[in-house]
């Protein structure tokens, strides 16, 4: 038998719980806490160890390069010109922006280990992605437009591939899959979490399944116009 285990401070816990969720499917799968930390066990037989343990670090790459950065980019990005919603989608595209490199990197630099121990990757192993990230921050001007946010989102579904799909506050991929990426920066459910899910998927189109809210029209006709189907 295997065993895989991830740590993090129990503050974070939300960020356990995602992994978790991916991993529910292995029987020897425990969470507990202590001195102040969750801790995820997976307990597993050698033949199943190196898939587990793809699963397992992409997973902790995403709260890395989703969670992390967001509560980054929120205590560093706050220009003038936009309002709060808008704010959070800026943030949102920007993580977007640079989600499959920061993977990759992240990837790279969890290296096979019996224990993860996710603050502490952060904190000693990913310097240079830090840096990176308070670049990219710098770079946002201290007076943001929402006409440079439109043109902004036009950029990034310019690079996106796919699509996805929207029914009510829930947004699913391709393979009718759940994405849930967006509880990495928010738990439970929200509007604001609905449209910071579409930004993180990277798609560039959405369709509609159900009638939307008249935020989430909103925000839609605003940001994806030409890109989005609606219910006739």
């Amino acid at each position: 038998m295997e065993h895989l285990i991830v740590t993090e401070r129990d503050l974070n816990c939300q960020y356990i719980a995602y992994i978790a969720a991916a991993m529910a499917n292995r029987s020897g799968a425990e969470i507990g806490f202590f001195d102040g930390r969750v801790r995820l066990s997976i307990c597993m037989s050698a033949s199943e160890g190196a898939s587990a343990r793809r699963i397992l670090e992409g997973k902790i790459a995403e709260v890395l390069c989703i969670g992390y950065k967001y509560s980054a980019l929120q205590r560093w990005i706050h220009p003038a010109g936009l309002n709060e919603e808008d704010r959070e989608i800026l943030i949102a595209a920007i993580i977007s922006a640079d989600f499959m490199e920061d993977k990759r990197y992240v990837l790279t630099r969890l290296q096979e280990q019996e224990e993860y121990t996710i603050d502490g990757i952060f904190h000693f192993r990913l310097h240079e992605l830090q840096e990176k990230w308070k670049g990219v921050a710098a770079c946002v001007p201290s007076v943001f437009t929402r006409g440079q946010l439109i043109d902004f989102m036009e950029f990034l579904l310019g690079t996106g591939r796919g699509k996805v799909f929207l029914k009510g506050e829930e947004v699913y991929d391709s393979r009718c899959r759940r994405l849930r990426r967006s509880s990495l920066i928010e738990g439970g459910r929200s509007e604001m979490n609905t449209i910071r899910e579409i930004v993180l998927s990277g798609a560039c189109k959405v369709e509609c399944l159900s009638l939307p809210s008249a935020r989430q029209e909103h925000f839609l006709r605003r940001y994806y116009a030409g890109r989005v189907g609606f219910l006739s």
